[in-house]
């Protein structure tokens, strides 16, 4: 049980340095600070570089679960790279068919697996949010603008 912990406290570790360096240089490349309308890209070229930015976002979540899927099948709980992915996919995401299952000495690795990939994906959501808002407050007329029309 020792060893199920500190392995899944490691893979924790792995992804959220994963993640955190990952949404931020993923956020700053695509998404640059925007100034006004006037001096902005349109909205659609706004609305391509969310559609990057979810794009890298949802590459980012791939590697992750592929770190645990990778150490699934060093392990030798899982038979090949395939069969691991696949269930680490669908441990991250909370979808958990129950189609592949862990050995029982791994199985709490499935569990711990879902929450930290929850937390992953409210990270996103958290950056999306942020970046949307900065659109949305770069795009939309100021608060005094709105009141004189």
């Amino acid at each position: 049980m020792i060893t199920l912990i500190l392995c899944a406290i490691c893979l924790t570790a792995i992804t959220v340095v994963m993640h955190g360096a990952g949404a931020g240089a993923s956020a700053r490349q695509v998404m640059p600070p925007l100034a006004s309308r006037a001096t902005g890209p349109s909205r659609l070229g706004l609305e391509l570089r969310l559609a990057a930015l979810v794009s890298l976002l949802l590459l980012l979540h791939l590697a992750e679960a592929l770190v645990w899927a990778l150490f699934l099948v060093l392990i030798g709980a899982l038979p090949n790279v395939e069969t691991a992915a696949y269930f680490s996919l669908t441990s991250y995401t909370t979808v958990g068919y129950g189609d592949v299952v862990l050995p029982e000495r791994w199985r709490l690795l499935g569990p711990i697996e879902a929450a930290v990939g929850v937390l992953m994906l409210g990270w996103s959501t958290g950056v999306l949010v942020a970046e949307i808002g900065a659109v949305y407050r770069a795009q939309l007329p100021a608060p005094k603008e709105r009141e004189a029309r």
